[in-house]
C-alpha cells in the first residue's frame, strides 16, 4: 500500500510527507518545552513513535501532517496538517513550529496551506482545531485563519476550545502579518473522549 502524499508551496514553504531523516527534526521540536502543547517534551524513542504514527496516518487514513521547510535554505520550520488519532472525535487541522521561527508568520502560511490541500486535494472541509484554553499564540493563529469557537470541551483530561474553519477553507484571504497564532470562550464545556 502506498498514499502519493501532496508536496505543497508557498511563497517561503516547502511542505512535504514524512521522511526517516526527519526524526532528528522531531527530536529537536519535541526537546524543547514549548512542545507541551503537542503532547511533548518527548525523549528519542518516542519522536521515533511519532514520526512512525505521522507516516501511517497517512497510509491507513489517506491524510497526516506535512513537514514544513523554508524553501531557500532548507531548514525544517515546523509541521502542519490532519492530526486524527484513534481517540480524537474527527479529523483536526493541527500546526507546530519550531522555537526559532515563532513570531514569523510562518506557522499560519503552513497551515493555510495544509487546510487548503486538505480541502481541494483530500475533501476534508470545516475542520476543527483543538487548541488548549492556555494556548493563547494557536488561538490567535485560528482566529486569524477565519477559524470561529464553537465550544469549549476535553480532550485527554486538557480543557480546550474547539476552533472550526470555515467550511470549503481553500486559500486563506488572510495575508501573513508576523506573529504565528483565538480569543473569548463560551462557558460550556463537554467531554470529546
Amino acid at each position: 500500500m502506498s498514499v502519493e502524499i501532496p508536496i505543497l508551496q508557498t511563497e517561503r514553504l516547502t511542505l512535504r510527507g514524512p521522511k526517516l531523516e526527519d526524526h532528528a527534526h522531531l527530536c529537536a521540536y519535541y526537546a524543547d518545552p514549548r512542545s507541551k502543547w503537542n503532547g511533548g517534551p518527548l525523549d528519542e524513542t518516542n519522536c521515533w513513535r511519532v514520526l512512525m504514527a505521522t507516516a501511517g496516518q497517512w497510509q491507513l487514513r489517506g491524510y497526516g501532517l506535512w513537514y514544513a521547510f523554508l524553501r531557500e535554505s532548507g531548514d525544517v520550520v515546523g509541521f502542519a496538517g490532519i492530526f486524527h488519532p484513534h481517540d480524537w472525535p474527527e479529523p483536526e487541522l493541527g500546526w507546530g513550529v519550531m522555537a526559532a521561527y515563532e513570531g514569523t508568520g510562518l506557522a499560519f502560511e503552513a497551515a493555510s496551506a495544509a487546510r487548503a490541500a486538505c480541502a481541494t486535494q483530500l475533501g476534508l472541509t470545516a475542520l476543527p482545531s483543538f487548541v488548549a484554553e492556555t494556548n493563547l499564540r494557536s488561538r490567535r493563529l485560528a482566529a486569524r485563519m477565519g477559524a470561529v469557537e464553537e465550544r469549549r470541551a476535553v480532550l485527554r483530561d486538557t480543557l480546550l476550545i474547539v476552533y472550526r474553519h470555515p467550511h470549503g477553507a481553500g486559500p486563506s484571504s488572510a495575508t501573513p502579518t508576523g506573529g504565528d497564532d483565538a480569543v473569548n470562550c463560551p462557558a460550556g464545556k463537554e467531554r470529546l473522549s
